[in-house]
């Protein structure tokens, strides 16, 4: 391009320089011939002024000439810029650059989504990493917690036993007060009151009482020095222990020839059912012949029946009061043995570490008594507690769970005896109510048999 431009200059140029020097050669010769021969003549002034009109005509016919070869220049410059120039060297290298670039940015583009792609997967691995840690962290369980898990261990068989124990010592009493056959006490009055004073000798008897004037009441005193007085102190034998060695399940030795019945009782056993002996129907209603009750044909006497009610009605007010008493001990009653080395532990961490002084205080199988006094008040008195409370809001809430579900049970415990405590309470009312309802129940027979009644009526 560069040639072929300055190749049509130098042509113009050149064209340009001749029409000049051509225009005026002719007339300035003319003029000179003329101004050599006259001096100024109209000839030469003729002259000169067609030479001018003959040079305008030229002239003008040079600048169309030359105005129609720069337009022809011009379509061819524009013909070879658009034809050679441009479709055959530009437009193929715009097209190769356009393709370069294309190339470029979809490779700029795909290092961008590499860099995408890299920053999600680390931002779901920090994701995955966050929750895990979390995970980690929210469900390990601390020591605490642990602590309630495991000292609820055999709770519900341990609660159980109470019940089974409660039932025992009730139908005891019973038994005892309708002069079972089954008891001490099945030939009478009499055969519970000897064998009560044949183990008041042998077991509970303190020759130092009665102002020491019990040797010859009972001159060996007790085999047991333990055991003495156990018969009366309700606060050694029920108030004092958290747990008591009495199970009514298969715990002593067997006898096989006594159609495998346990006959081995435990100290406590024997304490318990002794106190209770004590405390309920110390004095056993007579027994009353069975020709007094009813004639061998079967009919009933009124009157001795009407006495042997009056002693069940009495046997059913008194087991009442023995209930209390029987859920006392029986939730004292010895439990499973699972929860032993954990309620032993604890005791160990509060300073307590002689294990027989444990053993003492808890029992060698703690009872239901001993875990919840474990639960609900002991473990609240250990410092570690406290300091194990700075530890995950997670496992800070399932202590506080754990806590509300000791609570639930402490209040179910408590709801029995306010039920206990209740249905003594009506009964103790029925039984002063019951000379006034007698009085107005007699007042009313008597206005009957006098036929005063009819006329207030």
């Amino acid at each position: 391009m560069t040639r072929k431009l300055q190749t049509f200059i130098i042509i113009l140029t050149l064209l340009t320089a001749g029409v000049f020097f051509g225009m005026h050669r002719p007339s300035m010769a003319a003029c000179n011939e003329c101004a050599a021969q006259y001096t100024c003549s109209s000839k030469c002034a003729e002259i000169s002024n067609n030479e001018t009109e003959n040079t305008k005509a030229y002239q003008k016919n040079l600048t169309i000439i030359t105005i129609q070869h720069l337009k022809q220049e011009f379509v061819n410059h524009r013909k070879w810029m658009v034809e050679v120039l441009f479709a055959r060297r530009i437009l193929p290298a715009l097209m190769l650059f356009t393709e370069q670039i294309s190339a470029m940015a979809m490779n700029q583009v795909l290092t961008i989504g590499m860099f995408l792609d890299a920053k999600h997967q680390l931002e779901t691995q920090q994701l995955f990493q966050e929750l895990t840690a979390q995970a980690h962290k929210d469900y390990q369980v601390s020591e605490g917690v642990c602590t309630f898990g495991t000292n609820v261990r055999s709770l519900a068989a341990s609660d159980r036993n109470t019940d089974l124990s409660a039932i025992a010592i009730s139908s005891r009493a019973r038994q005892r007060e309708l002069l079972s056959g089954n008891t001490l006490t099945g030939n009478g009055a009499t055969s519970d009151f000897l064998s009560r004073v044949a183990q008041y000798r042998e077991v509970y008897c303190d020759k130092k009482d009665n102002g020491k004037g019990l040797d010859l009441l009972c001159p060996n005193g007790s085999v047991d020095p333990g055991r003495v007085n156990n018969d009366v102190n309700y606060t050694a034998m029920v108030d004092s222990p958290l747990t008591l060695k009495f199970d009514i399940t298969q715990e002593g030795n067997t006898d096989h020839a006594n159609n495998g019945h346990v006959t081995t009782v435990s100290a406590d056993e024997e304490d318990i059912l002794a106190l209770q002996s004590n405390l309920y129907a110390h004095n056993l209603p007579p027994k009353i012949p069975v020709a007094i009750l009813s004639e061998e044909n079967g009919v009933v006497h009124p009157g001795a029946v009407n006495k042997y009610m009056d002693i069940r009605a009495l046997a059913a007010k008194r087991s009442v009061a023995t209930n209390s008493f029987a859920a006392i001990a029986g939730m004292k009653a010895q439990g499973e043995v699972e929860a032993k080395p954990y309620l032993y532990a604890i005791m160990k961490e509060m300073g307590i570490s002689d294990e027989n002084e444990i053993s003492k205080y808890l029992g060698d199988r703690p009872s239901y008594y001993a875990q919840m006094e474990i639960l609900t008040k002991k473990l609240y008195q250990n410092p570690m507690f406290y300091t194990d409370l700075y530890d995950k809001p997670q496992n800070v809430e399932r202590k506080l769970v754990s806590m509300q579900a000791i609570e639930l049970m402490q209040r179910r415990d408590m709801y029995r005896s306010v039920l206990r405590s209740e249905a003594t309470l009506s009964v103790m009312l029925e039984t002063v109510l019951e000379e006034k309802q007698s009085r107005i129940g007699n007042e009313i027979n008597r206005l009957r048999a006098d036929g005063e009644l009819i006329k207030l009526q």
